[in-house]
């Protein structure tokens, strides 16, 4: 039986490893050549959840630098939630990053620094507290217009939310196609608020709102009917009520698999369909 090219046999077990990073990390360290096939994969996402070194991937904290320099090419997704003091580093060394979680507070002076590193990357992702993008002030045009945001697709804002005024200048990201808002904003008195977020953001596909508690039961993304939660004349398909895990769920994005916008985005095509189906039989 003839050898698998390596190109072919690079693509078969970066395939397997998407989901079983553990696994392939232990395998990789007997391996070279396994190792050289999985660098890749088992460098593309950075895990640093709150201070527990348990939450920490790929290598504890203190040894991240070096890390970076032998893998930051190859980071793609970034959840970063302890101090903000190497993320600087992280930003300058994994120049491919397009998907961003940025989990902890940032102060004024640490965002000023931080900023023109983040501009040279084309992010697609990104999530965050909406007051860490803007210095507490509200996020207008001149903040949207800033370079950092001129490739965002995919945006959630988490976290003292209180109206359409402190995040009005979404409405000039270039890209911006899908909105997550907090569960603030289910709330009856928000509902004029989602009314100009659909109204204002053109290009908008999807509008996700956490609601019905972070932390289902069941481990598992949970749709909750968005009849509840916007009350109009006519329901836009565009607005998915979601309760979730929130690590959970951002982990599921970075490996691969179904996350919040993947479902949102099945939820909406469907709406979609059905909504042009009973169209098309009330014309017959």
């Amino acid at each position: 039986m003839a050898a698998l090219p390596p190109e072919l046999m690079q693509e078969i077990i970066s395939a397997y490893v998407e989901g079983r990073s553990t696994l392939a990390a232990s395998i990789a360290t007997v391996s070279r050549d396994f190792n050289d096939w999985v660098k890749p994969v088992l460098s593309k996402t950075l895990m640093y959840y709150h201070e527990e070194p348990a939450k920490h991937w790929p290598v504890p904290v203190h040894e991240l630098p070096q890390w970076l320099r032998n893998n930051g090419k190859y980071v793609r997704n970034v959840m970063w939630g302890i101090d903000v003091k190497d993320l600087l580093d992280v930003f300058n060394q994994c120049p491919g990053i397009t998907d961003l979680a940025v989990w902890v507070n940032v102060s004024w002076n640490d965002l000023t620094t931080l900023l023109p590193s983040l501009s040279n990357i084309q992010l697609s992702n990104l999530s965050i507290n909406l007051y860490n993008l803007c210095g507490r002030r509200n996020f207008s045009k001149q903040e949207a217009e800033r370079a950092v945001f001129r490739t965002i697709t995919h945006l959630e804002l988490f976290h003292n939310i209180k109206s359409w005024d402190d995040f009005e200048g979404i409405a000039y990201l270039p890209r911006l196609t899908h909105l997550c808002l907090p569960e603030g904003m289910s709330t009856p008195s928000s509902h004029d608020d989602i009314s100009r977020v659909l109204q204002h953001c053109k290009q908008l596909k999807v509008l996700v709102i956490i609601a019905g508690g972070l932390f289902p039961s069941s481990g598992q993304n949970r749709v909750i009917q968005s009849d509840t939660l916007f009350n109009s004349d006519e329901d836009d398909p565009r607005v998915v009520a979601l309760a979730r895990d929130c690590l959970d769920d951002w982990v599921y994005g970075a490996t691969g698999r179904k996350d919040m916008w993947a479902l949102a985005d099945e939820i909406v095509e469907r709406r979609l369909i059905d909504r042009r189906y009973k169209e098309n039989t009330n014309d017959v």
